[in-house]
């Protein structure tokens, strides 16, 4: 026998309609094996319990709460075995909630979520834009519909996180889902109203933070390095940049002519080399600090610049020696002078990506299964 929680985060501004979330609550009631139903219902302000005729219901209330908080603190107060994310924006058939949980029982996933099926011809422009987006959708989410409001969801697959981060920046409560949700995945068919659409409104901050927290979960390392790379690639620019208007400044003040630059012996651009190199390396650790690794805020601001100055040392470091040494060894480095370099570079950015993920901005240990499930429950 199941215990079901049905979390409600109050996404809409229309009150519910008379006995919707009733007539859930006695649909998974039918079904055999089910112990209990209880109603999660998470709003900015005190619902009318008898408006809602659900018993029993958990309410929760935070008035300064958005969507995905509303949806987290939901879920930090349901005490079920088996929980259901109901997004009231969206329009589904009463059915639909039987449709997930089924799929959830008779499958080994983790996590079942309900997308809508397609009424559209399969070679139309609107069906042939749904698939594609489907197709990228499961690449990039898991899922084809990344805007679902209808997930089932295992206990054992909630993480901490949730407990541990009740308020959290974002509008999407599937994405919120799919950032801590751990294990498989399923895509199940459901059916919806007639009224139903996905909503995509104006794209802000807090759903790209949003969409990095889900990349990152579910590419971890992989994701961290293309948003390295992509760091330090805006950090090159600032160097070249910088480095060109030093040196045109310093000739512009009578520090050094056009030969003595040539010659490569002038001091400015020495000077000029170490303040550019200086800032891109600042201009790196700034981003990768913010976007990047930007779960390890917490930590020692001062530690963390020393230690990935230190990282990016010991690159450069390894970078020239390769630059140098491999030419010298193998013929095939001497005839490609560029090809040792691009080498150097590569190990470079390998040892500096190596200490920024693991060194210079570690996490904390989480905390042991047995603690996470007290904290949800």
């Amino acid at each position: 026998m199941s215990r079901i929680s049905l979390i409600v985060p109050a996404t809409r501004d229309e009150p519910f309609r008379n006995g919707e979330l009733a007539t859930y609550q006695r649909l998974l009631m039918e079904r055999g094996g089910v112990e209990a139903v209880e109603v999660v219902f998470a709003d900015r302000a005190p619902t009318d319990r008898l408006s809602l005729a659900v018993h029993p219901m958990i309410q929760v209330v935070d008035d300064a709460a958005n969507h995905v908080s509303l949806l987290r603190q939901g879920l930090a107060a349901a005490q079920g075995d088996v929980l259901i994310v109901l997004d009231p924006t969206r329009e589904y058939a009463p059915e639909a909630i039987l449709q997930v949980i089924d799929s959830l029982r008779e499958s080994g996933a983790d996590l079942v979520v309900g997308v809508p099926r397609s009424g559209r011809k399969l070679w139309s422009l609107g069906g042939v834009r749904g698939r594609t987006l489907a197709i990228l959708g499961r690449l990039a989410l898991g899922t084809s519909d990344g805007l679902s409001g209808l997930a089932a969801m295992r206990r054992s697959a909630v993480h901490s996180l949730v407990a541990e981060s009740p308020a959290v920046s974002g509008s999407l409560i599937l994405l919120d889902v799919l950032t801590w949700c751990s294990g498989t995945l399923l895509d199940v068919p459901v059916n919806t109203g007639a009224e139903d659409k996905r909503r995509i409104d104006a794209i802000g901050l807090d759903d790209l933070r949003q969409l990095k927290r889900v990349l990152d979960h579910r590419f971890g390392t992989l994701s961290r390095l293309i948003q390295f790379c992509v760091v330090g690639a805006s950090g090159m620019v600032v160097d070249l940049s910088l480095y060109g208007i030093l040196l045109w400044l310093f000739a512009s003040l009578g520090f050094g002519s056009a030969g003595e630059a040539a010659e490569g012996a002038h001091g400015a651009m020495f000077v000029a080399g170490c303040l550019s190199i200086w800032a891109a390396m600042t201009w790196n650790f700034a981003l990768n600090r913010r976007l990047t690794f930007n779960d390890t805020r917490h930590g020692s601001i001062v530690r963390q610049y020393f230690t990935y100055a230190l990282g990016n040392a010991l690159g450069i470091a390894v970078s020239l020696t390769l630059r140098l040494y491999l030419p010298s060894r193998f013929d095939v480095f001497a005839r490609h002078r560029l090809a040792a370099a691009v080498v150097g570079i590569v190990v470079a950015t390998g040892i500096s990506f190596s200490m920024s993920r693991w060194i210079v901005f570690r996490r904390k240990p989480a905390p042991n299964p047995s603690e996470q499930e007290k904290a949800l429950v």
